[in-house]
């Protein structure tokens, strides 16, 4: 049986006070590739049934790998469990068990061959079902709702929202209601349960200005057309050569099958052993082929939007884009295929500082991107991308942020964040200003300084959570603000650090000398409540250091105009890398 981990433990923890509260919808659990939703699913099962024994759950997903993984999973946490498959490819048809582990295209219609009604439906890779009634995921769980309206729905993805319908928990006939907890990717990297992924720029870069959109996404057949010339292949292949050359696992994403096959033949000519994986490649072949790309047999594979969901090799430190997409979904999936990390032995693994140093010496000390097709500057980091809420009508009136903008080309409304418009391909940003952003991870993006014109302190307090110092920077480029949490000195967080009283801890020691200097600090120590900290006449610093990250603006270092009031130099560096509200709890 394995141990949780801090943020595991949380999940399920959120969940269980999700579903025992006033609430009464469907809640979802947002956590990213390689964060270990199967154990999470498997323990969250377990401790159902040590609660109400025998509850019926039924575990859907739309692969079979998933569900054994799944099923594989819940054996190891929870040995005996009274568990079976209803899933034509696994050759299983059983729905007299109390876990029923089930393929939604197997198992749609046949609500009236169960032995029990489910009480808990839960649905892995949940992105995948639509707003829309007529699907096999929604004519099941309105089926059984019809039935036991008590049953409770809960959904696990990384991606909780859709090209075509938006968030997955807003708009118009939505299936679920709440995020129960999510946990950020750029906490998996920072504590050292991801392989940093990292984006070296490339001379080759495809164009596909004029290749049509639809959906959501560049139309299939005329996006392959495009790019699948000798030129292309040729130029992008002997790059991928050059600086893949010290990477041991590559993984290649192309837009169809003659476009896979072609660029595996210039792999080979060059003496790489390469093999190709579609959805036309038969299931034994296929097998064979992962197996001896697994083993280190095969250097490159190469695939059409086959090993995106479900395929985990850990070694993986080479992707290459090949294929140009607009697709945020996609996007994340294929990028997810190379951060689970490859840890070095001998280091401590159950502290943040051991996975890092692990990581850092292993044979895969981060995974490289190498990205011709333009995906990373067209949709930005991973860890914002996002298909934000809309608000109109009366939210907006009532003072709703208006996060929608309006393709001046079409007339189609895109999220802020799009780059390209989806339906008419018109661009937003310059292609100078896109080429240049090469982050993955937001983190990565460039700071810059910003002159402050003002700094205001309030008392900030978010309902169910403690209560903060809200610090606001008046800037020329708009207002930054960060939350100093002088409460949390006995709120402990994960792996017992407080992340967020070790900030404020920080933050005041930073201005503490000025404080005393000008004889202004009322009391010794940190103060441990916001009323005290308000009564503190805390310096304006006369620039701040700042990143975009989505729609905020994240404080990372400040400069005082008067050398006298420079904080202390143990301080001076201090990097606000635990923001209070990038920790998942």
């Amino acid at each position: 049986m394995k141990t949780l981990r801090p943020y595991q433990d949380a999940a399920i923890k959120s969940l269980f006070q999700y579903l025992f509260s006033a609430n009464t919808g469907h809640p979802l659990v947002v956590a990213p590739v390689a964060a270990g939703k199967s154990l999470m699913i498997a323990e969250f099962i377990k401790q159902v049934h040590g609660i109400y024994p025998r509850t019926r759950i039924v575990m859907l997903t739309h692969v079979k790998e998933l569900l054994t993984q799944n099923a594989e999973e819940l054996d190891e946490q929870y040995f005996g469990c009274d568990m079976g498959f209803y899933c034509a490819g696994l050759g299983q048809k059983r729905l007299h068990n109390d876990v029923t582990f089930a393929s939604i295209q197997s198992v749609h219609n046949k609500i009236a061959d169960f032995n029990r009604i489910p009480e808990l439906i839960i649905i892995d890779e949940c992105h995948l079902i639509s707003h829309k009634d007529s699907t096999r995921y929604r004519k099941f769980i309105d089926a059984v709702l019809a039935i036991n309206p008590n049953c409770r729905v809960l959904g696990f993805t990384g991606t909780p929202f859709r090209a075509d319908t938006g968030r997955l928990d807003d708009g118009k006939n939505k299936l679920f209601d709440d995020i129960a907890y999510e946990i950020g990717m750029d906490y998996m990297i920072e504590q050292g349960y991801w392989a940093k992924p990292v984006c070296p720029d490339v001379a080759n870069k495809i164009d596909v200005s004029d290749v049509a959109v639809r959906g959501g996404d560049y139309v299939a057949g005329e996006l392959e057309r495009k790019i699948n010339t000798y030129e292309i292949n040729d130029a992008c292949v002997k790059e991928l050569i050059e600086k893949g050359q010290y990477r041991k696992k590559w993984l290649v994403f192309t837009a169809g099958i003659q476009h896979a096959q072609d660029v595996a033949e210039e792999i080979c000519k060059a003496g790489i052993s390469v093999e190709v994986v579609t959805g036309d490649t038969p299931k034994i072949e296929r097998n064979r082929i992962i197996e001896a790309f697994r083993k280190g047999e095969i250097r490159c594979l190469v695939n059409v939007a086959v090993l995106t969901t479900g395929f985990n090799v850990p070694d993986i430190d080479l992707l290459c884009f090949m294929r140009p997409t607009r697709s945020p979904v996609l996007y994340i999936q294929t990028v997810g295929r190379g951060v689970r990390p490859v840890y070095a032995s001998g280091y401590d693994l159950s502290t943040q500082q051991g996975r890092l140093d692990a990581i850092a010496n292993s044979i895969k000390p981060n995974c490289m991107i190498l990205d011709f097709g333009g995906v990373v500057a067209t949709l930005g980091p991973i860890d914002q991308v996002s298909i934000k809420k809309k608000y109109t009508g009366e939210e907006a009136a009532g003072g709703g942020e208006a996060i929608m903008k309006i393709c001046p080309s079409c007339g189609a409304e895109c999220a802020a964040a799009q780059r390209y418009c989806y339906e008419c391909s018109y661009c937003f940003t310059e292609l100078e200003d896109m080429a240049a952003n090469k982050a993955v991870v937001s983190r990565d993006i460039e700071p810059e300084w910003v002159e402050v014109l003002g700094m205001y302190v309030d008392r900030h307090h978010k309902e169910g959570g403690l209560p903060s110092m809200r610090v606001t920077y008046a800037t020329m480029i708009g207002s930054m603000r960060e939350w100093i949490c002088f409460e949390h000195h006995s709120y402990e967080v994960g792996e017992n650090k407080r992340f967020a009283w070790d900030k404020a801890v920080k933050w005041h020691k930073a201005r503490e000398d000025v404080i005393v200097n000008a004889g202004a600090l009322p009391f010794e120590g940190v103060p441990k409540s916001v009323n005290e900290a308000l009564s503190i006449p805390y310096p304006t610093p006369s620039r701040i250091l700042v990143r975009k990250e989505g729609d905020w603006w994240r404080v990372l270092d400040y400069e005082w105009a008067n050398p006298a009031k420079q904080p202390k130099e143990d301080n001076a560096s201090y990097i606000n890398e635990d923001e209070y509200f990038d920790i998942p709890f």
